[in-house]
């Protein structure tokens, strides 16, 4: 038999101070896959809208595409403001990255995005439009529709083999889409904190899930998993929990958090 709990009384039912450090962590590859999937889904679930704007500069005027970015995912909203020359050059960098990676380590991931970028129809850089307007109005939507292909491609499918070329090609991406980055690494770091629990082996002492408040007996496929403040939750609720908030839904200790350096 596994570590028991202590007995409580009723009006402490709720709550479970368990000594996390006892309790094994049976879960590194569910985690890992969590982590995967979470990285997987956070560049899935983006809605865009491009619109062009025109700036009077010092040196005259000026196109600005504004990229008006919705994460379904971690149900924020933000604004990109970038030039077609910076779009163009960040489809450049990206380009020789996955084709120097194919080419040294024969990598077909790096070697299928490639290939998917290069014949998505980019916005040319030199055309001979006669009406600005027109140019303007064509690069828009074809901004537009780039970007909502990159995130797709480099965010890959289930069986997609995700090498170190490709987890600093969606950094990059990312950083350039002004990602919340810190809020999906303090996502990671939080889900990298829990254990994951085989219910034969603690003894719960609460009924029911705080988040879902289904039983304990009603598992169905998830998996029972234990924060580091102590408390029990399904992966799936509380990895749902952690896409906005990361404060205990029980005691509300912070997760996630960064640790400390000590110099």
């Amino acid at each position: 038999g596994g570590y028991r709990l202590p007995t409580k009384s009723v009006g402490q039912a709720r709550f479970q101070d368990v000594p996390v450090g006892l309790v094994a962590d049976q879960g590194v590859a569910s985690k890992r896959a969590l982590v995967r999937r979470i990285q997987q889904d956070s560049m899935k679930k983006l809605a865009m809208r491009c619109q062009a704007v025109l700036v009077n500069g010092a040196s005259g005027r000026y196109v600005v595409y504004h990229l008006e970015i919705t994460s379904d995912y971690y149900k924020q909203k933000w604004v990109v403001c970038k030039r077609y020359s910076e779009f163009h050059r960040l489809r450049k960098r990206l380009l020789d990255r996955l084709a120097a990676h194919k080419k040294q380590r024969g990598c077909a991931n790096c070697g299928r995005v490639c290939r998917q970028l290069k014949e998505f129809g980019f916005p040319k850089r030199v055309v001979m439009f006669k009406d600005p307007t027109a140019l303007v109005e064509k690069r828009t939507s074809g901004l537009e529709g780039f970007i909502v292909a990159l995130c797709q491609y480099i965010a890959g499918d289930e069986e997609f083999d995700v090498c170190a070329e490709i987890t600093a090609t969606r950094f990059m991406v990312k950083e350039f889409l002004l990602f919340p980055l810190a809020h999906e690494c303090q996502h990671v770091r939080a889900v990298r904190q829990l254990k994951y629990v085989d219910p034969r082996d603690v003894q719960v002492d609460s009924e029911a899930c705080p988040i879902c408040l289904c039983e304990w007996g009603e598992l169905d496929g998830n998996q029972l998993v234990l924060s580091p403040c102590g408390h029990f939750f399904h992966e799936h609720c509380i990895n749902e929990w952690y896409r906005t908030r990361f404060d205990c839904p029980m005691c509300r200790t912070i997760s996630g958090q960064e640790e400390a350096r000590s110099y």
